[in-house]
């Protein structure tokens, strides 16, 4: 086997190092270098327009509100969330970006990050008006930027002179856009305001010679369907109403005061919607031609792959000739390697559950007869198989093992508690014998105290009999009050003279879970108490549901964490079967015990955070065991509520 792996391992490798080389590997990359990068510039187009629309529109909205319009607000809301959006997806991109430049896009990224990180302050500064308008329209100005920069900085990197040309020739247009919203955003604040101060004006009016600047630029360098799309944005009537509402304002001249807009061409709110449009047409005016940029990198990559292809032809002929003659070397190799994985998943996926199977139903099985065994000669191969089948066999016998252990071990403690069961009876009755002959009233409480802890110990071999998959010995016959069953397991709790029963309905419960129920609410009383303070009560109180009859049971102690209390729900929705590692970790075996007693008769356990801090468990008895005290009334009927004895 060593000969036929140094056999293929070294005809392939000296076959691809002489002939193949370096040379082919780097024709592909060469090939590869300009579709790689048109590729990671069109991801980061669409995120960047987002951004760019986001924040201009939280720009606006902010200087507004700023300026005193509160109406805004709800729409600055919307549109923080659509920038934090936007402003993820672009983060989203770093890695992308650092791909385009990884020499010198690694400072201006980590600059653009801090910037980023600034916005939450900047919001807080302008929900208390703590920060001027000039610092906030600074502050977006250059958060809108960095998508200009990067812009830029894709041109400068691109595979090709000419790509770099029309990506640069792209900027242009998403500047127009910039400057046209950061006029907008001025006009709208005046108008708001209703001043303009002459400074003011004069950044206004350089804001509006950049946007038909960048737009005048851009009518001389784009060609074609892009020119086409410039001149129906620059013709359309939202281009001449943003036109004439600059040239009104500039003509205006400073205000201070009430901002008449009577003589204005347009309304606050037609501006602003014309804004969008032009300022929209123009930023998808410039995803088209970085679209085209991109078609361009993808062609030239698309040329070099073949100009690759073709040089490495003779290499992967090559490659070819010494992979079939190793494969003729090792064909015989793989096929017997396969059919060891094959036959080897058969014996760990088919076989050996199915002996663990038979072995939990109680079968009998002998693990070193139900393997088959693997046979692949004498070889290297066929020790591996032997290993598998000593290893199947000792796995199969560890399983069969295990399970006699468990059931072994289940019967022992099973017949531990029955004796138990049967001492605990016979002292119950003795105790009940002398606390009718006993008419001193502190030895009567003495045995009542002894009596309770009898009780105590019955439920605890009950406990063991339950989780060992049997019966315990009471039964009822009858159906039996709800508020019978109630303060029979209030009887049976340890601390039974903190627990206090409420209104309960006049419900019935089957006599085939009579003993079941008393022995389930007992474990939760007893655990209410145990986990209170004992100066407090535990409160039992019940009400009829459309689903059955609902118990509840509150205590006042320190409760448990979330995470805590969703395990023990998921526990009681689903219990594991029983085990040392089923409780492992764990001491609260009560709850175990009500999760298999609630399984047998689908009865649902929840427990969730009283009002006092402490646990609120509901029991949810389901309508097929229970019925109404009066035969003519239905269990979803509201029955009227009776208080229990004192």
């Amino acid at each position: 086997m060593r000969i036929r792996l140094l056999s293929m391992v070294v005809i392939s490798s000296i076959m691809l190092l002489v002939v193949g080389g370096g040379g082919a590997v780097y024709l592909v990359n060469s090939a590869r270098e300009s579709t790689e990068w048109a590729e990671l510039a069109s991801s980061t187009t669409a995120p960047a327009i987002l951004m760019v629309s986001a924040f201009q529109e939280e720009r606006r909205l902010s200087l507004l509100r700023l300026a005193g319009d509160f109406s805004s607000a709800p729409a600055l809301t919307t549109a923080k969330q659509r920038s934090d959006e936007a402003l993820a997806a672009v983060i989203a991109k770093g890695d992308a970006a650092r791909a385009l430049n990884p020499d010198g896009s690694r400072e201006d990224i980590e600059g653009y990050n801090a910037l980023f990180a600034m916005v939450p302050t900047v919001r807080t500064g302008v929900e208390l008006t703590r920060i001027s308008a000039d610092e906030v329209f600074a502050f977006y100005t250059g958060v809108i930027g960095t998508i200009i920069a990067a812009s830029m900085l894709a041109a400068r990197v691109a595979p090709d002179a000419k790509v770099g040309i029309e990506l640069g020739y792209a900027v242009e247009q998403l500047r127009a856009a910039e400057a046209l919203s950061q006029a907008d955003t001025l006009g709208s604040v005046a108008l708001t305001t209703g001043e303009m101060s002459a400074v003011q004006l004069v950044d206004f009016g350089r804001r509006v010679g950049e946007f038909r600047g960048e737009a005048a630029y851009s009518a001389t360098v784009l060609k074609g369907r892009r020119l086409a799309q410039l001149s129906e944005i620059t013709a359309s009537p939202q281009w001449q109403r943003v036109l004439a509402m600059q040239d009104a304002m500039l003509l205006r001249g400073p205000v201070s005061g009430v901002y008449d807009d009577t003589d204005l061409p347009a309304d606050l709110a037609g501006w602003q919607d014309a804004s969008k449009q032009v300022g929209a047409g123009l930023q998808k005016l410039w995803e088209d031609q970085s679209g085209d940029a991109h078609v361009i990198a993808r062609e030239q990559g698309e040329r070099d792959t073949g100009r690759a292809l073709l040089g490495g032809a003779l290499v992967a002929l090559a490659a070819v000739t010494a992979f079939l003659i190793a494969l003729m070397m090792a064909n015989r190799f793989i096929a017997r390697m396969h059919r060891l994985r094959h036959d080897t998943l058969e014996l760990a996926d088919e076989r050996l559950p199915e002996v663990m199977r038979r072995v939990s139903a109680g079968e009998t099985v002998e693990g070193t007869v139900q393997g088959s065994r693997l046979d692949f000669g004498t070889d290297e191969l066929g020790q591996v198989a032997e290993a598998f089948n000593r290893a199947h066999v000792a796995a199969m016998s560890a399983a069969v093992a295990e399970a006699q252990t468990k059931a072994g071990i289940s019967t022992v403690f099973v017949d531990i508690a029955h004796r138990s069961q049967v001492v605990v009876h016979r002292q119950l009755a003795l105790l009940d014998r002398a606390e009718r002959d006993e008419s001193n009233a502190d030895q009567l409480d003495l045995l009542f105290q002894l009596d309770h802890l009898a009780t105590r110990a019955r439920r605890n071999a009950e406990n063991l009999i339950i989780l060992g998959g049997e019966q315990p010995g009471r039964r009822w016959r009858h159906p039996v009050p709800l508020l019978e069953l109630v303060r029979g397991a209030i009887a049976e709790s340890l601390d039974y003279t903190r627990i206090v029963a409420k209104q309960l309905p006049q419900v019935r419960i089957a006599g085939h879970a009579v003993a079941d129920v008393i022995h389930l609410l007992a474990e939760l009383m007893d655990n209410a108490t145990a986990f209170s303070p004992p100066e407090t009560q535990v409160v039992v109180s019940g009400i009829v549901v459309g689903r059955g009859v609902a118990v509840e049971i509150t205590d006042q102690g320190l409760g448990m964490p979330e995470a805590e209390t969703a395990e023990r729900n998921a526990m009681l929705a689903d219990p594991p079967a029983f085990s040392v590692g089923a409780l492992s970790g764990t001491s609260r075996l009560g709850l175990f015990v009500v999760a298999t007693l609630a399984g047998r008769h689908g009865i649902v356990v929840r427990l969730s955070e009283s009002v006092y801090g402490g646990i609120r468990v509901v029991v949810l008895i389901p309508s097929a065991l229970a019925e109404a005290a009066d035969p003519e009334s239905a269990i979803s009927g509201q029955f009227p509520a009776v208080a229990p004895r004192p």
